[in-house]
């Protein structure tokens, strides 16, 4: 018989559903449990950085420029300035309608609609694109009374140089940053900047400005200023005479100095071929270098007072006595040594007027080369000078263990050195100077932005003694006040003023290989006036000058510095000297 099955259970809905209302219960809990957690948590771990991007989002930092200080000259003439000049800019998620905004400032900015619309096309996601720069305080105000949400100005430090290229050089430029690049921009950046101050602005959500924050305002520190010793007259003076003589010989390039030699002031200091400080990439390449401290060269026969000091002051020559220059051709060992002007039996001062290589060979085989050595270190060569440029070189001079046996001969004529034309002027002025060398400079005081003298160069710099009181009176006031007056530059050199000094023509080497390029030459005018007591020394460096017009340092570079004596003296109100008898031979 079969079994009945066992008794199904039946489905109860009710219970069903109390099982899907406990689970939906529970999920709400665990969920608010969560939700309750995560306001815990951004109210104690988050707070802090939440609140800060609020701060961020509603305020706004912006920086209030420091007026960059001014350079001057030693009269207080303008040299570098800065004013402020506003940009026009846009941002782009401020803008409600660009096209409408664009269409705006067009007639205002003088730039077409399209442009504007294309630099924000090609600055995706930039909140400051600048349309407009350096626009002019009307321009400014008719951006202004516009009221473009989005559109506004934001200063811009524009340096200017009001006297163009003069003395370019030394002041050197700033970039768009307001950082300085070159010369004494660059130098004293820190000292001319100042310090940005810094302003908070409360915003709205479309960043535009509602007002000033509670937060204090930091104000800006304006930069304070410096005074040079460069005088802008004086440098006028030197640029125009170099100019001339640089297009004159068709030269490559020309360097002109005019210094204090009591002091170490530099009153000028040109260089051609120059630029424009106001806008430094126009100008072609290599035309930023300050040739005066970066391009030492072989001084050639300028440099014959130098060894002659020594000499004297080593006793290895008497003022008296006479050195045979064997009629203009004379072998030092297996070495041939020509003159230009052959002569015969002269004295130290003979020697220097007709620059004489076998006399002054003569002396420095006397010398030997640890003497000759000790007295071209002695005189600053082969280290910087210190003036205030920056990159300035150093020159060349080998150490005394590498000399050969032609260098004897070779370094008494200028040669187998290098020295740049403000080392050489700065050796010139020693002897002018009672025989101390001095540092030269070209600041001479630094101010604050208020004007108070906060760093102060009035006095001389001295480095040491070079050369004996004697020995340096008989160069300033025999030697070679005769070597201007009976030498090669006496036809050269026209002025109502005494001058003193040593012209210099020396063979440029190859850039590649030994040896001397053909029909390559620096000229070279040492000169101080008036005699018996010179006010200034002068420098004239010409570089690569076209052979067929002439090269030696006599007709060449001496009759720029003729004039640039000239005007200098006559501008310092110097009144010219009674000319004194001539030393005889």
């Amino acid at each position: 018989m079969t079994q009945p099955l066992e008794h199904s259970v039946a489905f109860d809905p009710r219970q069903a559903e109390q099982r899907r209302a406990r689970v939906i219960l529970s999920a709400l809990a665990l969920l608010l449990l969560l939700l309750a957690g995560r306001v815990v948590y951004i109210n104690t771990a988050l707070r802090g950085r939440l609140a800060a991007l609020a701060e961020q989002q509603q305020h706004a930092t912006s920086r209030v420029p420091a007026r960059r200080g001014m350079i001057v000259d030693v009269q207080g003439r303008t040299l570098a300035v800065t004013r402020q000049t506003p940009d026009v800019f846009i941002d782009p998620d401020a803008v409600e309608d660009l096209t409408d905004a664009a269409m705006k400032l067009a007639a205002r900015l003088n730039v077409p609609v399209e442009a504007m619309l294309e630099e924000v096309r090609s600055r995706p996601g930039s909140r400051y694109v600048v349309i407009a720069r350096q626009v002019d305080e009307v321009t400014a105000d008719a951006v202004r009374r516009l009221n473009v949400p989005g559109v506004g100005l934001a200063d811009h430090a524009l340096r200017n140089y009001p006297l163009g290229a003069s003395m370019a050089h030394v002041l050197g430029f700033v970039g768009r940053d307001g950082l300085g690049l070159e010369g004494l921009e660059l130098k004293y950046d820190e000292h001319l900047r100042g310090q940005d101050g810094r302003r908070v602005t409360i915003r709205d959500a479309r960043r535009r400005a509602l007002g000033r924050a509670t937060a204090p305002p930091r104000p800006p520190l304006d930069g304070g200023h410096v005074v040079l010793t460069l005088d802008a007259e004086v440098q006028r003076i030197a640029e125009e005479s170099l100019t001339r003589t640089v297009q004159e010989f068709g030269a490559r390039s020309g360097v002109a100095i005019v210094m204090s030699p009591a002091t170490g002031d530099v009153l000028a200091m040109a260089v051609v071929p120059g630029f424009d400080p106001n806008d430094p990439g126009s100008g072609e390449p290599g035309a930023r270098r300050n040739r005066a401290v970066t391009d030492p060269t072989e001084p050639g026969s300028a440099f014959k007072p130098i060894i002659a000091c020594g000499a004297l002051d080593g006793g290895f020559v008497s003022l008296t006595e006479k050195i045979d220059c064997h009629n203009g051709v004379h072998y030092f060992g297996r070495r041939r040594v020509t003159d230009t002007s052959p002569q015969g039996m002269l004295n130290l001062t003979g020697v220097l007027i007709h620059s004489s290589n076998i006399g002054m060979g003569t002396i420095a085989q006397r010398m030997g080369n640890d003497v000759l050595y000790q007295t071209v270190r002695r005189f600053g060569f082969g280290d910087p000078t210190g003036v205030e440029l920056p990159g300035e070189d150093a020159g060349l001079v080998r150490p005394v263990h590498r000399w050969t046996s032609y260098s004897t001969n070779a370094v008494a004529i200028g040669y187998e050195l290098a020295v740049t034309p403000l080392q050489l002027i700065t050796a010139f002025s020693a002897i002018v100077n009672d025989g101390v060398l001095l540092e030269p400079r070209l600041v001479r005081r630094l101010l604050s932005a208020d004007g108070d003298v906060v760093g102060e160069f009035t006095g001389p710099e001295p480095v040491r003694r070079v050369v004996s009181i004697d020995a340096a009176r008989y160069m300033v006031n025999d030697a070679l006040v005769v070597v201007v007056e009976q030498g090669s530059a006496r036809h050269h050199v026209s002025s109502p003023y005494r001058i003193l000094g040593k012209t210099g023509t020396a063979k440029l080497p190859f850039a590649d290989r030994r040896g001397y390029e053909p029909g390559a030459y620096v000229s070279t005018f040492l000169g101080a006036a008036p005699a018996p007591d010179p006010e200034i020394t002068v420098l004239v460096m010409i570089r690569r000058p076209d052979p067929a017009r002439g090269y030696y340092g006599s007709a060449v570079a001496a009759p720029a510095a003729g004039r640039i004596i000239t005007g200098t003296l006559a501008y310092m109100g110097v009144a010219p000297a009674a000319r004194l008898a001539s030393s005889g031979l």
